[in-house]
């Protein structure tokens, strides 16, 4: 269960980048200056994802679904963030359902389950992802490795910009984690980009308000000599922040310092 969720997690982590348009009332410099910052903000993330391919050996196709919501809050200066996930995942006649409170601070990532605290292990997969929960630093790698026209809005200013699966993997810097999680078959798999996209509505002063990812993809994994597994995966994630510098009271957890191991979990 605990590798299906964090290829569900890795599958919904992925961004872009870019250069700003003249005349919009909006420079690049102040949205840099913008994300540089944000200290505290408060977090409402939808995501979801679809996967299907044909299993070679019985002709069967088989189907991945998840849909999921986060909500919670970071301080970056004090380097914590807390807030709870929640996850439905529907596989091969199973459905999987998460409802996880979480607490991350500078070094140790934290999940609730069943009313008791579990320390999640830095070599997990599930570490990795929680660390990177809420992730806007891609948006200044966008803005300085893509050309980007900024759009005025009624309330405020917006960009979309066309982005590849790996352009996203780069920009937030995934690249090193992703051939780590491939190993040695990360030669034979392909990844097309079918669609992909980023679009970031910003405030006046460059502040980020929403984030929208989508992301249209088929991957080829060549496992052996004519044993060819080609797989159709769709990724959309939408953030909302609010409250951006504004007073976010986060607590650490009581129960932390007596938190289990996350692999216990699994056994």
């Amino acid at each position: 269960m605990k590798k299906l969720i964090a290829l569900f997690l890795l599958g919904i982590v992925i961004a872009a980048s870019g250069c700003i348009g003249n005349g919009v009332g909006l420079t690049k410099e102040k949205v840099l200056t913008a994300l540089g910052n944000i200290e505290t903000a408060r977090y409402d993330q939808n995501f979801s994802m679809s996967m299907y391919f044909t299993d070679p050996s019985t002709n069967r196709t088989v189907n991945m679904t998840m849909s999921g919501r986060a909500v919670g809050a970071f301080n970056k200066s004090a380097g914590i963030e807390a807030g709870n996930i929640s996850l439905k995942m529907h596989t091969m006649g199973m459905n999987i359902n998460v409802n996880w409170p979480y607490f991350i601070n500078g070094t140790s990532a934290y999940f609730k389950v069943d009313g008791k605290w579990y320390n999640v292990p830095r070599n997990d997969d599930l570490y990795r992802q929680a660390k990177g929960s809420l992730n806007v630093n891609y948006i200044e790698n966008l803005l300085r490795s893509k050309n980007v026209t900024i759009k005025k809005l009624a309330d405020g200013y917006a960009f979309r910009v066309n982005v590849t699966f790996w352009e996203f993997i780069n920009a937030t810097n995934q690249t090193g984690y992703l051939n780590e999680t491939w190993g040695s078959a990360s030669d034979r798999i392909n990844v097309t980009t079918n669609s992909g996209w980023v679009e970031v509505h910003l405030r006046k002063d460059g502040t980020p308000t929403f984030i929208e990812v989508y992301m249209d993809l088929t991957m080829t994994l060549g496992f052996s000599p004519g044993e060819t597994v080609v797989a159709h995966l769709t990724i959309h994630q939408s953030t909302a922040l609010t409250d951006v510098n504004g007073e976010v009271n986060i607590k650490s957890p009581k129960e932390i310092k007596s938190a289990g191991n996350f692999e216990d979990i699994f056994w």
